[in-house]
Parts: C-alpha cells; sequence; structure tokens
C-alpha cells in the first residue's frame, strides 16, 4: 500500500503545473492539436477521427488540472453529443464505430484515475463492495464466448462497466459544491432540450435530423404510421424523454431555494419541461417521474420507505387521471387521428390510464424481463456484456437485451450477476432514501429523484447522457452515507439523538 508522502509525490505534478503555467500548456496543445487537426483534414479523414482525436489531448490537459471542473464539461459533452454526432456526419453514421462515442468513456478513466489517488476505493462501505464485485463480474463476463467473441465483451464494456466508473468518481470527487453546480446545469440543459424537442414537434425535424431518422433505421421513434416522436438532440427518443425526466426532478427540486423574485421562471420551465415530456410520449418515463416526485415528496416530509412507495403509487394514479382528463379534452375539438398531439397523448393515456389494455406495452416488457431472469437460471453463467448491447452485432448476433436492469443482468451476468446487481439496486435507493429524509435538501431530494427516474436502467449505457449519472450520484450518496462522519445516514430518531449529545458536549 502507497505512502500519504508517495501519493503526495505522484500527484504533485498536476498541482504544480496549474499554479506554474497553465496557460502556456494549453497554448502549446492547442497549436499541436491544431497541427493535427489540419493534417487529418488534409489527408480526407473522417470529421468524427479529427473531432475525436483533437478533443483527447485537451480533455488530458483539462482532467490533471481540474478533474472536479471536467464533471461539469463531461454532463456538457454527453448532453451535446447526439446532436455533434449529425452535425458532422451525414446521418446516424458509425454506430459503435463512431470514435465520438469514445471521448466520454476516455474521461472517465482519466477520471476514475484521479479519483482513486485520492481514496475512492478506500473506506469502502457495504454498497462499495457490491458495486466493486458487479463491476468486476461485469469485466470477467466480457470474454464469455456465448456472446459471439472478444471484440463483442470489449464493446459492451463501454456500454455498462464504463458509466459505472462514475461511482467511484463520485465518491471521491463530487463534493456537495460541485454537484450543486451540475444540477444547475442540468436544469438549464433540460430546458434547452424541452424546447428543441418542442420545435421538432410543431415546427418539423430539421435536414441534419431527417439524415438522422433516415440512416438509423430507428423504428421506435413511430407512434401509430405517421407520428414521429421528438427525441431533441439526443440519439433515440428515450434518451430525449430520460433527460427530460431528470431535469424536471431537479427543478423541482429547486422550488424551494428559489426567490420569489424568479419563482414565475422557475415554474415556466417546469412547465415546459412537463409539457415536452408528456408529447415524448415514452410512458415509462413519464411513470417513473410521477414515482421519483412522490418518493421526493415523502422523503421530505420523513416517511418510512415502505410508505414511500405508496406515495409513489398514488403518484402514478394521480398522473394516470390527469392525463386521462387532459387527453378527453384535447380530443373534444380535434380527432386523434389527424392531430398528432392528440395520438401523442393518446398513446401515452393507452399504456398509463389502462395498463393491461390492448394498447399498453407493459405485458411486452414484462415478459422481455422474466424471459431474461429465467435465463440467470437456465444459463447460470450468463450470455456475456456485449450480449446486451449494441456491440452484439459485431458478433452477428441479436441485441438480447431486454429493456430492464434486471433482464439485462440475468441475460449479460448469470445468477450470480442478477443477485448482486438487486444488493446493489435495493442497498442504493435505500441508502439515497435515508440520505434524503434526514437532510431534506435539494442535493440529497434531487439525487434520490434521480436515482428513481433511472430506475432500472442503470446499466443502460445507451443513454449516454444519463447512464453515468445515476453511478455518479450513487457514488456521492455512499460518500455521505459511510465515509464522511458528518454526514451518516441516520433515522430521524437517531439524528435527534446526535444532535442532543453534541449539544451536551
Amino acid at each position: 500500500m502507497l505512502s500519504e508522502r508517495t501519493m503526495r509525490l505522484r500527484w504533485s505534478w498536476p498541482r504544480s503545473l496549474r499554479r506554474t503555467a497553465p496557460a502556456e500548456v494549453i497554448v502549446v496543445l492547442g497549436l499541436l492539436v491544431a497541427a493535427l487537426f489540419g493534417a487529418l483534414l488534409a489527408a480526407s479523414v473522417s470529421l468524427h477521427v479529427i473531432l475525436a482525436l483533437a478533443v483527447l489531448p485537451l480533455v488530458l490537459a483539462v482532467v490533471w488540472m481540474s478533474p472536479r471542473s471536467t464533471i461539469l464539461g463531461l454532463a456538457l459533452w454527453l448532453f451535446a453529443l447526439g446532436m455533434v454526432r449529425r452535425l458532422v456526419g451525414s446521418g446516424g453514421s458509425g454506430g459503435l464505430g463512431d470514435p465520438l462515442l469514445l471521448i466520454g468513456p476516455a474521461v472517465l478513466v482519466l477520471l476514475l484515475v484521479v479519483a482513486s489517488g485520492r481514496g475512492a476505493l478506500r473506506n469502502r462501505s457495504p454498497l462499495a463492495n457490491a458495486v466493486g464485485l458487479l463491476s468486476l463480474l461485469v469485466l470477467v463476463e466480457a470474454v464469455n464466448p456465448l456472446q459471439g467473441g472478444l471484440l463483442v465483451g470489449v464493446g459492451g464494456l463501454l456500454f455498462v462497466l464504463v458509466p459505472m466508473l462514475a461511482f467511484w468518481i463520485g465518491r471521491s470527487l463530487l463534493d456537495d459544491v460541485t454537484l450543486r453546480r451540475l444540477l444547475r446545469l442540468i436544469a438549464v440543459l433540460s430546458v434547452l432540450a424541452a424546447a428543441y424537442g418542442l420545435f421538432q414537434q410543431f415546427v418539423g425535424f430539421p435536414s441534419w435530423d431527417q439524415r438522422w431518422i433516415a440512416s438509423s433505421g430507428y423504428v421506435a421513434l413511430k407512434v401509430g404510421d405517421d407520428v414521429t416522436r421528438s427525441f431533441g438532440n439526443f440519439s433515440s427518443a428515450q434518451e430525449y424523454a430520460a433527460f427530460l425526466s431528470v431535469g424536471l426532478v431537479v427543478l423541482v427540486s429547486t422550488l424551494r431555494n428559489v426567490r420569489r423574485v424568479l419563482l414565475p421562471v422557475q415554474l415556466a420551465a417546469i412547465g415546459l419541461v412537463g409539457f415536452a415530456l408528456v408529447l415524448a410520449s415514452v410512458r415509462t418515463s413519464l411513470v417513473l417521474t410521477a414515482a421519483a416526485l412522490g418518493s421526493m415528496a415523502a422523503a421530505r416530509t420523513r416517511l418510512r420507505p415502505g410508505i414511500a412507495l405508496l406515495a409513489g403509487a398514488l403518484a402514478i394514479l394521480a398522473l394516470s387521471i390527469g392525463l386521462s382528463y387532459f387527453s378527453a379534452t384535447s380530443q373534444s375539438s380535434t380527432s386523434a387521428e389527424v392531430n398528432p398531439t392528440g395520438q401523442l397523448l393518446q398513446h401515452d393515456i393507452s399504456g398509463i390510464a389502462n395498463p393491461t389494455g390492448s394498447g399498453s406495452s407493459l405485458s411486452g416488457h414484462l415478459s422481455e424481463t422474466v424471459a431474461g431472469v429465467k435465463s440467470a437460471f437456465l444459463q447460470p453463467i450468463g450470455y456475456g456484456t456485449g450480449s446486451i448491447t449494441l456491440a452484439s452485432h459485431l458478433g452477428g448476433l441479436t441485441n438480447a437485451g431486454t429493456e430492464s436492469d434486471l433482464g439485462n443482468a440475468g441475460t449479460a451476468l448469470g445468477l450470480l450477476g442478477l443477485c448482486v446487481y438487486l444488493v446493489v439496486f435495493v442497498q442504493g435507493l435505500l441508502c439515497t432514501y435515508r440520505l434524503a429524509a434526514r437532510r431534506r435538501d435539494t442535493l440529497a431530494l434531487a439525487a434520490l429523484g434521480i436515482l428513481v427516474v433511472m430506475m432500472f436502467q442503470w446499466l443502460n449505457g445507451d443513454l449516454y447522457s444519463v447512464a453515468w449519472l445515476a453511478w455518479l450520484i450513487l457514488g456521492w450518496v455512499d460518500h455521505k452515507a459511510h465515509v464522511d462522519g458528518s454526514e451518516r445516514v441516520l433515522s430521524p430518531i437517531g439524528s435527534e439523538k446526535v444532535r442532543i449529545a453534541r449539544a451536551i458536549a
């Protein structure tokens, strides 16, 4: 084990670099990148490759100089990734072959190196040990021959293991100040995403979006025969809806701290993002958003976890009744068959108001999840990390993903992986809820909301902009609960005893 003096020597270079001449270093790196950019452009190399090679050296310099600022930069980059891929190419280019997809993983790996040097792997809690074991299983399953080859497994690591690295980054580098800035950034970006998504819905898709739809063959964008869902600046409608859900719970969590003069602006932002989320017509995101808001309200009033589940269910019921009334009102003047907005609303209602009806896809999702869980017993060693990701195409196989972490963990990681995932899931949500009930502040409530709206999608690396956020938040929660002694997760009664003891001391 390295001594404290060795660790100080190891990490003294980035700090001394920041103190001495960061401007000169950036200028030199900028000149080198410009020269490389020009050489590759002259050689007619793909613009995606040029951008990736140009950005990575700058990323390396920024990570070493300011790791916490890099977290904010990473959130901004992953938010813009879908739009950048469309604007610099002729359509949905590349899939796994797109080098722009490597920038985010490279940043996470570099941040992990910094975080591990600052104690991310020390003082591990039961939750941290469970996450570490799950990560190890994901890594081992990358060489499972049943998935179609080693290349499939390596590609699968980019979608499953790399976002999980954010847990250790959040455990070491994400302090309260950085988290607060990150939440503000997400709130602003969600408003921008909602505005662009509504532009797509009511004005139309620009040429770059039309090329993306045509080249990617994204069938899930269709609702009915002639209505195309909005997907904002993201790669898919599911990612768009997930980001809006995250932004909405963040905006709601900050209501309490907004100045009275800015309250109308905040409420308008919530209304805009909420309206865009409804018209995104991704019913799972709507249901989980309602559950998240109910859970946040329960934590705010310090209800027990069991009662919090009931609060989430009541919030889903309220969503169903509200959407039914809104849909009936909108269709009174215009038929849903000729009104795209009415069709999208009807799509929401058919699944949420009547989850067992013919218009609901719940039975299909449940059957896929059950099949994935059963496969853990039929094939206890699993089918490999890449089998549930886009990387499965590299081995000539069909994507075996079940659209749910439960089924995906059983399919890819086998019986042991499914059990470990359940431990991480249950411990993570319980720990987050108790922290939110104890602190009842914006940060803890937003953390709870984000984990709930991302529920059963923590392993879905296809959601580039939000999958890593769930693990980052979980790492922050673990640090507050088990590492930082001043923020131990206690029950309200236990925290009151501590307060009295401190007062007597």
